[in-house]
């Protein structure tokens, strides 16, 4: 059996909503794909998300939702009930981690959600005993390389046009992954779920 990481216990926040990180299931794959074609010009195909959560037993695939109606005096252009807004997955190869995906709806960018699922992998990498992780990126994706070199990712290689529309991917990795990167991560993620909170209390969407 995979050892499971801690995740995020359900989050409540001002207005009454929840939202939590959760391990994806089948019946999850559907919106998954929804948000992955949303998301990605190469989205990934049905067989895969099958192949990984069916038949992979070193996969570990994980969603955040929304769990409660959202005030629609507050947020009125949100949605209202069980609402898949991101999604993330990793997977063992020999000792190393990789983290295989990781996408947040547009709306939901700039809020911290896609953070919290990047530390989610990376604690599921370590709770799986990986030495290492890696992933994979465009160049050109700024946010995402910031985002990576702020969990210290380092650049070890390049794919050449790696994408289906050509462009390249850039290789990163965690060298190690120890004691002290797993406390960094536990820290990280306690800031970033007060960050969250903080947001999405004092957000007003109308003005934006």
């Amino acid at each position: 059996m995979v050892k499971q990481a801690k995740m995020s216990e359900e989050q409540q926040c001002q207005d009454g909503y929840t939202y939590r990180i959760r391990r994806m299931e089948p019946h999850d794959i559907h919106a998954v794909m929804m948000l992955d074609r949303l998301v990605f010009s190469d989205p990934w195909p049905e067989s895969a998300y099958t192949q990984e959560i069916y038949f992979n037993p070193l996969a570990c695939y994980f969603v955040l939702e929304f769990t409660q109606a959202m005030p629609h005096r507050r947020w009125p252009w949100k949605p209202r009930n069980n609402t898949l807004i991101g999604f993330a997955g990793m997977r063992i190869e020999q000792t190393r981690g990789h983290i295989s995906t990781l996408a947040i709806h547009q709306d939901w960018r700039g809020m911290g959600f896609g953070e919290l699922l990047l530390i989610t992998a990376l604690q599921q990498t370590m709770a799986m005993k990986a030495s290492a992780v890696m992933l994979e990126v465009r160049p050109t994706n700024t946010p995402a390389r910031n985002l990576y070199a702020k969990y210290r990712f380092i650049p070890i290689g390049r794919h050449t046009r790696y994408y289906q529309d050509g462009e390249d991917a850039l290789l990163l990795e965690v060298p190690h992954l120890d004691a002290d990167y797993a406390q960094q991560l536990a820290e990280y993620r306690q800031l970033v779920e007060k960050r969250i909170q903080e947001r999405l209390s004092t957000q007003d969407p109308l003005s934006s």
